[in-house]
């Protein structure tokens, strides 16, 4: 698996503000990548950050016509480039 800080690539759970990115790889454990390719989160996809929950709760995106909710752990797998 790949370092992000490494490559320079930011990580989705860095992500604070509503924005647009496209997910460029992941990281981390394999079982939560392969859970999230599950739910349809793939590389080349692009997210919009809508918020996160209060007490640094769930961060919410959306995709197409798809709203998800990521806990910060599982955003943290995701490496992005702003779109």
């Amino acid at each position: 698996m790949n370092n992000s800080k490494t490559l320079g690539l930011k990580l989705l759970s860095e992500i604070k503000t509503p924005s647009k990115v496209q997910i460029v790889g992941f990281s981390g454990d394999h079982l939560m990548i392969q859970r999230l390719k599950e739910m349809g989160v793939h590389k080349g996809l692009e997210l919009e950050f809508i918020s996160q929950g209060p007490l640094k709760g769930p961060m919410i995106y959306r995709f197409g016509n798809t709203v998800l909710a990521l806990r910060p752990q599982e955003a943290a797998c995701i490496q992005i480039q702003t779109a």
